[in-house]
Protein backbone atom coordinates (compact mmCIF):
# COMPACT_ATOMS: atom_id res chain seq x y z
CA UNK A 1 0.00 0.00 0.00
CA UNK A 2 1.55 3.29 -1.04
CA UNK A 3 1.20 6.56 0.74
CA UNK A 4 0.08 9.50 -1.46
CA UNK A 5 2.88 11.55 0.05
CA UNK A 6 5.40 9.00 -1.27
CA UNK A 7 4.43 9.94 -4.84
CA UNK A 8 5.84 13.41 -4.18
CA UNK A 9 9.25 11.76 -3.92
CA UNK A 10 8.99 9.66 -7.08
CA UNK A 11 10.58 11.67 -9.84
CA UNK A 12 13.44 11.46 -12.30
CA UNK A 13 15.19 14.66 -13.34
CA UNK A 14 18.10 14.67 -15.76
CA UNK A 15 20.56 17.48 -16.15
CA UNK A 16 23.74 17.58 -18.18
CA UNK A 17 26.00 16.32 -15.40
CA UNK A 18 23.64 14.36 -13.14
CA UNK A 19 20.44 12.38 -12.79
CA UNK A 20 18.28 12.91 -9.70
CA UNK A 21 15.89 10.16 -8.61
CA UNK A 22 13.26 10.39 -5.88
CA UNK A 23 14.11 8.03 -3.01
CA UNK A 24 10.61 6.59 -2.63
CA UNK A 25 10.91 4.67 -5.91
CA UNK A 26 11.28 0.92 -5.51
CA UNK A 27 13.89 -0.83 -7.61
CA UNK A 28 11.10 -2.62 -9.48
CA UNK A 29 9.51 0.72 -10.36
CA UNK A 30 12.86 2.08 -11.55
CA UNK A 31 13.26 -0.88 -13.89
CA UNK A 32 9.96 0.10 -15.54
CA UNK A 33 10.47 3.88 -15.47
CA UNK A 34 10.74 5.47 -18.91
CA UNK A 35 12.98 8.42 -18.11
CA UNK A 36 15.74 6.61 -16.24
CA UNK A 37 18.97 6.15 -18.22
CA UNK A 38 19.14 2.68 -19.76
CA UNK A 39 22.62 2.02 -18.38
CA UNK A 40 21.40 2.79 -14.85
CA UNK A 41 18.48 0.39 -15.35
CA UNK A 42 20.97 -2.26 -16.44
CA UNK A 43 23.14 -1.65 -13.36
CA UNK A 44 20.07 -1.96 -11.13
CA UNK A 45 18.94 -5.14 -12.87
CA UNK A 46 22.30 -6.91 -13.10
CA UNK A 47 24.26 -5.64 -10.11
CA UNK A 48 21.98 -4.15 -7.45
CA UNK A 49 18.94 -6.45 -7.50
CA UNK A 50 20.85 -9.67 -6.81
CA UNK A 51 21.51 -8.15 -3.34
CA UNK A 52 18.31 -6.12 -2.85
CA UNK A 53 14.58 -6.76 -3.04
CA UNK A 54 12.73 -5.29 -6.09
CA UNK A 55 9.97 -4.11 -3.72
CA UNK A 56 12.48 -2.26 -1.54
CA UNK A 57 12.58 1.50 -1.96
CA UNK A 58 15.87 3.25 -2.59
CA UNK A 59 15.44 4.95 0.79
CA UNK A 60 14.94 1.64 2.62
CA UNK A 61 18.01 0.19 0.94
CA UNK A 62 20.21 3.15 1.82
CA UNK A 63 19.08 3.00 5.43
CA UNK A 64 20.16 -0.64 5.68
CA UNK A 65 23.35 -0.61 3.59
CA UNK A 66 26.79 -1.10 5.17
CA UNK A 67 30.33 -0.70 3.83
CA UNK A 68 30.49 -4.49 3.52
CA UNK A 69 27.35 -4.60 1.37
CA UNK A 70 28.03 -5.55 -2.27
CA UNK A 71 26.05 -2.52 -3.46
CA UNK A 72 28.16 -0.06 -1.46
CA UNK A 73 30.99 -0.28 -4.02
CA UNK A 74 28.56 0.19 -6.91
CA UNK A 75 27.10 3.33 -5.33
CA UNK A 76 30.58 4.63 -4.57
CA UNK A 77 31.70 4.04 -8.19
CA UNK A 78 28.61 5.88 -9.46
CA UNK A 79 29.61 8.85 -7.28
CA UNK A 80 26.16 8.59 -5.70
CA UNK A 81 25.07 11.54 -3.58
CA UNK A 82 22.21 11.29 -1.11
CA UNK A 83 20.05 14.31 -0.35
CA UNK A 84 18.31 14.03 3.01
CA UNK A 85 16.73 16.11 5.77
CA UNK A 86 17.26 15.94 9.52
CA UNK A 87 15.01 17.69 12.06
CA UNK A 88 16.65 20.43 14.09
CA UNK A 89 16.27 20.82 17.88
CA UNK A 90 14.66 24.26 17.59
CA UNK A 91 12.29 23.16 14.82
CA UNK A 92 12.53 22.88 11.10
CA UNK A 93 14.82 20.70 9.03
CA UNK A 94 18.36 20.95 7.76
CA UNK A 95 19.20 19.65 4.29
CA UNK A 96 22.33 17.59 3.68
CA UNK A 97 23.84 16.20 0.50
CA UNK A 98 26.51 13.57 1.14
CA UNK A 99 28.35 10.92 -0.81
CA UNK A 100 27.70 7.34 0.27
CA UNK A 101 30.67 7.25 2.68
CA UNK A 102 29.71 10.44 4.53
CA UNK A 103 26.06 9.40 4.54
CA UNK A 104 26.93 6.18 6.38
CA UNK A 105 28.86 8.20 8.99
CA UNK A 106 25.99 10.68 9.45
CA UNK A 107 23.38 7.94 9.49
CA UNK A 108 24.55 7.13 13.02
CA UNK A 109 22.68 10.31 14.08
CA UNK A 110 19.50 9.20 12.28
CA UNK A 111 16.33 9.80 14.28
CA UNK A 112 12.57 9.92 13.90
CA UNK A 113 11.66 12.53 11.31
CA UNK A 114 14.77 12.10 9.16
CA UNK A 115 14.03 11.48 5.51
CA UNK A 116 15.95 10.75 2.33
CA UNK A 117 14.58 12.86 -0.53
CA UNK A 118 16.65 11.79 -3.53
CA UNK A 119 19.75 10.17 -4.87
CA UNK A 120 21.98 11.92 -7.38
CA UNK A 121 24.01 9.90 -9.88
CA UNK A 122 26.91 11.48 -11.73
CA UNK A 123 26.31 11.06 -15.47
CA UNK A 124 30.08 11.08 -16.06
CA UNK A 125 30.55 8.24 -13.56
CA UNK A 126 27.59 6.44 -15.14
CA UNK A 127 29.14 6.81 -18.60
CA UNK A 128 32.48 5.46 -17.37
CA UNK A 129 30.94 2.56 -15.41
CA UNK A 130 31.98 -0.77 -16.93
CA UNK A 131 29.43 -3.60 -16.94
Amino acid sequence: MTNERDDDFKYILQEFSRTMIGAKYTYGELLNAERIPFKLQTIIDRLILPYADPDMSVEEHLLSITKEDKNFRIFDNLKLKIKYFMPQPKGGFKEYTDDIKDFLKNRENWSEGCMIQEIIVSNLALMGFKL
